[in-house]
């Protein structure tokens, strides 16, 4: 029988590189805004055991994923899912069908690339597939043929009945803010373009221009996963 254990949580210490390393869990974190899925993975030296620092301390490293239930084939964690698949477990049909638990790749031994991507931070930013040993970026990516051109107000609204109803109201003031026809990426029909218009964005306040960066990019991954959680709910 097989004995089960009590798998470490740990945070990311691991140098940019490439490396072997194996996922070790899976596990779902309170941010300030929403949750997310936190991926683990233990990294390992040259000589296949873990790679460690001077101290003998373990080097790890993680993906952080919007937290999501994988049922949508666009979102994150069924890119990462995909991404893993063995060469006798990938097929082209039965990966558009769905996919298996994240917990069914626990143990298994990848090719990772670590780099920076949030001041001192690294994260994993690609894995090798396992299939055909080739790159592949498991960050989400806007590809520029997506179709973003939308009555804003009127897309997020569609969603509210997701949300509880008690989230409702707070959602609604986002909605209000985010089609405001002084945001730099809302035109005067109230759609949402795709773009920055610079002389709206000047306008702003500094507070207001960062805020809309951070929107922006959520907006454009929303649009494309249709998940709330990309929107922070």
């Amino acid at each position: 029988m097989k004995q089960e254990i009590n798998r470490f949580t740990a945070y990311t210490n691991c140098p940019p590189g490439e490396y072997d390393a194996i996922l070790n869990k899976s596990d779902i974190k309170k941010y300030p805004k929403g949750e997310r899925e936190i991926l683990t993975f233990l990294i390992l030296g040259d000589n296949g055991l873990p790679l460690t620092n001077n101290k003998d301390e373990a080097y790890y490293s993680v993906i952080v994923c919007n937290k999501s239930k994988g049922e949508s084939p666009k979102s994150k964690i069924s890119k990462i899912k995909n991404t893993m698949l063995s060469k006798e477990e990938y097929d082209p049909i039965t990966c558009r069908l769905g996919l298996p638990d994240i917990s069914n790749f626990y143990g298994r031994k990848f090719t990772v690339r670590v780099a920076n991507k949030d001041d001192y931070l690294t994260f994993i930013t690609h894995i090798k597939r396992p299939r055909d040993n080739n790159w592949e970026l498991i960050e989400g990516k806007y590809d520029g043929n997506l179709n973003v051109k939308k009555n804003l107000k009127l897309f997020l609204l569609e969603f509210e009945t997701k949300l509880r109803p008690i989230e409702r109201g707070g959602y609604r003031e986002i909605v209000e803010y985010l089609s405001d026809l002084n945001m730099p990426f809302i035109d005067k029909d109230r759609t949402f373009t795709g773009q920055f218009n610079d002389q709206k964005y000047k306008l702003l306040s500094d507070y207001n221009q960062r805020l809309s960066k951070t929107y922006f990019k959520k907006i454009i991954k929303f649009i494309k996963s249709r998940e709330l959680s990309d929107l922070g709910y």
